[in-house]
């Protein structure tokens, strides 16, 4: 056999007694039967601390537990589960239905959990001649309770107006962790935890944040998630913000091709309440125009307090249709001509009071709409541009002569 197999075969030789002497290697075992930190009330557990492979039969282990709030360490024994005295801790005193049983020697049953029975078991082995690392565990009994929303001056909320949205749970336990959501995005960080308060064995948890809405605010859907032991629980509120009407995209030049046969014009606008819409000719009397042959009115609710209306025409309804004289004594060619020539007017109101308007121009040629107000820093641009090529081009031509 050469050197490399006697080697090889040593290796595995005393990694072989290694593992043998640390799978006798004394050690402390602590076991909650059902194996779970985290249990509801009303259900049974088993504790159990056991020393594994002791060097003497005289060595054995001991169960003990502390209290979460006071850490008083108590070792668990018959008499202390079957008689407490007067200096035994308060749980063990004034157990109820005797819950608690004695199985044997560091082994006991808490027949039915309740919140008082929450604490930290340790098993140890205080009598072991070597040192052996104690086992902890925490046992907590939850008592699950919902989140709920309060908002303060209360809803429907004002634009720009202070409010305070806060989240709280009252008498729950155990506070794991939480999160705050708007709209599927975490605002956690936006508002302020007041710190977890104990009462008696339960806990109270608020979260809140002071804020001023705007329009982007309304509909806004918060939800609060608490974490209670493994079980989270949940509270949703959509909040009511009333904020003043407004145009979001109303040009004031719009396009329409007058040879086509569906052309429209549109308004996109906002308000809490809706407010509505009404379109108007711009001509003297501003005469409001309605749902008739020819023309069709569309609003469109895109939620959260935006709208969107439409006024569409047909042109070969419209362009049947008989004319009014204008005031200079002259007429249009037909009816949709005169409506495209004066342009219209749309106009928000709230119970017949007029909120904001805009007065709107038609273009009936894509020029006109590109030279419009809005476009006419880029129309310059392309001049100067021009006007730069032009320079460029004439002066390669006198150099190359």
């Amino acid at each position: 056999m050469s050197s490399i197999h006697w080697i090889c075969l040593l290796l595995f030789l005393f990694t072989d007694i290694i593992g043998r002497v640390q799978s006798t290697k004394p050690s402390l075992k602590l076991t909650f039967s059902p194996d779970e930190t985290y249990l509801p009330r009303d259900q049974p557990l088993d504790i159990q601390c056991d020393l594994i492979n002791p060097k003497d039969k005289s060595e054995s282990s001991q169960l003990w537990h502390v209290d979460l709030k006071t850490h008083k360490r108590t070792a668990i024994s018959r008499l202390l589960l079957t008689s407490p005295n007067a200096d035994a801790p308060e749980v063990f005193r004034t157990i109820k239905n005797h819950r608690y049983e004695f199985l044997r020697k560091n082994r006991m049953r808490i027949r039915r959990l309740q919140l008082e029975d929450s604490a930290r078991y340790e098993c140890d082995c205080p009598d072991c001649e070597d040192v052996i690392p104690k086992q902890s565990r925490d046992l907590y009994v939850m008592k699950l309770a919902e989140p709920k929303w309060i908002i303060e001056p209360g809803l429907p909320l004002h634009e720009n107006t202070q409010a305070t949205i806060k989240c709280h749970v009252e008498e729950f336990y155990p506070y794991v962790s939480h999160k705050i959501l708007r709209n599927d995005k975490d605002i956690s960080q936006d508002g302020k935890l007041i710190p977890i308060t104990n009462s008696g064995v339960t806990q109270k948890f608020l979260w809140e944040q002071t804020i001023n809405p705007t329009a982007d605010w309304h509909n806004s859907t918060l939800r609060c998630l608490v974490t209670e032991g493994n079980s989270e629980q949940q509270a949703t509120q959509t909040l009511d913000v009333l904020f003043a009407p407004r145009f979001l995209i109303c040009k004031d030049r719009q396009h329409i091709d007058s040879q086509q046969e569906s052309t429209f014009v549109e308004c996109s606008f906002s308000g809490n309440p809706s407010p509505t819409l009404i379109w108007r000719r711009h001509n003297h009397d501003q005469r409001i125009i309605g749902p008739e042959a020819g023309i069709q009115i569309e609003t469109i609710d895109e939620q959260n307090g935006r709208y969107k209306s439409f006024l569409r025409f047909n042109r070969t309804k419209l362009s049947s249709m008989p004319v009014s004289t204008n005031s200079n004594g002259t007429q249009d060619e037909n009816y949709y001509q005169e409506l495209l020539n004066g342009g219209f007017i749309a106009q928000l109101t709230i119970n017949n009071v007029e909120k904001a308007k805009q007065i709107i121009r038609i273009d009936r040629h894509a020029s006109q709409a590109r030279s419009s107000p809005g476009n006419r820093g880029e129309k310059s641009t392309r001049i100067v541009s021009s006007i730069l090529f032009s320079s460029l081009v004439l002066y390669v031509a006198i150099f190359l002569l």
